[in-house]
């Protein structure tokens, strides 16, 4: 296991909130104000923040036995999962390593698969990367990340000053390559879901235009779980964080009642 940096807080039910592909354990403060009531784990996977970043890459798997060591370290027996994105990956295939682990699944734009546009869109990501560093992937990405209402509220993002926080924020090159190599080593998982017998929501993002709402479809449909559109593109959590707690909340009101 890697050496993780993580933040436990509140008191309640346990939630564990996982993060994208690229974020900081920061990124969940406009949600945590939200969920009071529950026991809030958060944390930076490997290769995010401040947490240890090894030789990769950082597979579905890797990570799935990074969250259940930790899990097991705290003591935090059968929490929910709220995954964004890449959480959202990590989440499903912890839970099929250890369904007994959890009590169940909030899953937020995220896949169970990647085709060829899936892959098409991450592999633009590690070219930019490649060849142009952080800055040049961020430019690349950011479209696609943020919705189109968000971009228009927020034309700063567009400017060196706007994203000299996202630079700041970013992973190492290194390790955002390690991420990446990680996420697109994901097979398909739905022909193992149909005997995942876990509570689930899934949630998507209306602008998303990284994992459109066919993506969504498809794992609700795998899970059995109800489907919900959030307001926000692929960064919901950051662009409408009320619309997602709510929802989360509403999830987790139900699986502890």
């Amino acid at each position: 296991m890697a050496r993780l940096r993580y933040r436990l807080e509140g008191e309640g039910p346990g939630v564990v909130l996982l993060n994208g592909l690229f974020q900081r354990l920061e990124s969940w403060d406009p949600v945590v104000p939200h969920l009071s009531g529950y026991t809030l784990l958060r944390y930076d996977m490997r290769g995010q923040g401040e947490s240890e970043a090894p030789h990769g890459p950082y597979t579905p798997g890797v990570h799935a036995e990074d969250l259940l060591q930790l899990l097991e370290g705290l003591g935090l027996e059968n929490p929910v999962l709220v995954g964004l994105s890449n959480g959202g990956v990590v989440a499903l295939t912890a839970a099929l390593q250890a369904p007994g682990r959890f009590r169940g699944l909030v899953l937020c734009c995220t896949t169970p698969y990647l085709d060829a546009a899936l892959r098409a869109k991450a592999e633009s990501w590690l070219w930019a990367l490649r060849a142009g560093g952080t800055p040049l992937r961020l430019r690349v990405a950011l479209p696609w990340v943020f919705g189109k209402g968000f971009l228009n509220a927020h034309p700063e993002l567009l400017t060196p000053e706007g994203l000299a926080p996202l630079l700041a924020q970013a992973p190492t090159e290194a390790a955002q390559e390690r991420l990446l190599l990680g996420f697109l080593s994901l097979g398909d998982l739905r022909p193992r879901l149909a005997s995942l017998a876990l509570p689930a929501r899934v949630l998507y993002g209306e602008e998303d235009l990284l994992f459109p709402g066919e993506y969504a479809a498809a794992l609700a449909q795998a899970l059995g779980a109800r489907l919900e559109a959030l307001p926000a593109g692929h960064a919901a959590p950051l662009e409408a964080p009320l619309a997602f707690a709510q929802a989360v909340r509403q999830f987790l009101e139900e699986v502890y009642a």
